[in-house]
């Protein structure tokens, strides 16, 4: 019976630590990458479905790597179907704003720039809440066709880590 306790408080230990790390992780709201497409033939299905699979797969990437992802505010898909696909990185403040009840830490907010038939370069910022301030900016360059889907892939997998890395150098900054 006092090894079945001491199992069930043992058990009971290691979820409240579980629980506190959760907790003290900084919380983050991801915004999708959206096409920007500058090309002739704008906003091809295949060019879509590509920018789908790289934001699927970056959210689910930082999900496994530990990131402690937030859904994003209510009003976000609205307001980004009202203006241009570059509108909340362009306009941090109003990100910021439509994200105020999720009582996120950072905000990742994406762009996937197609300025040719030949490349697509999927743009990030992470965004400091409580400074409203621009904290990271990265870029990387997809040359792929579109039916390679492992280069998309990858290409997640790594901005995924490199959000990651910098998300836990800013908390363990600010850590007393």
């Amino acid at each position: 019976m006092r090894m079945m306790i001491n199992k069930i408080m043992g058990i009971l230990m290691v979820c409240t630590m579980v629980n506190a790390v959760a907790e003290e992780s900084p919380k983050v709201v991801v915004m999708a990458f959206e096409l920007n497409d500058m090309t002739n033939l704008p906003n091809a299905p295949e060019e879509l479905q590509r920018i789908e699979l790289l934001s699927t797969k970056f959210l689910e990437n930082l999900k496994s790597n530990g990131v402690n992802v937030v859904p994003q505010g209510p009003d976000v898909k609205s307001e980004v179907e009202k203006h241009s696909p570059t509108y909340l990185y362009d306009n941090i403040e109003t990100a910021i704003d439509l994200n105020k009840d999720t009582g996120a830490d950072y905000l990742v907010i994406g762009v996937a720039l197609k300025p040719t038939y030949l490349f697509v370069y999927p743009r990030m910022i992470i965004v400091d809440v409580k400074k409203r301030s621009v904290v990271m900016s990265k870029a990387a360059q997809l040359e792929s066709s579109w039916s390679d889907r492992n280069t998309t892939v990858r290409t997640a997998e790594k901005l995924a880590q490199v959000v990651k890395e910098r998300v836990d150098v800013l908390h363990n900054a600010e850590k007393p």
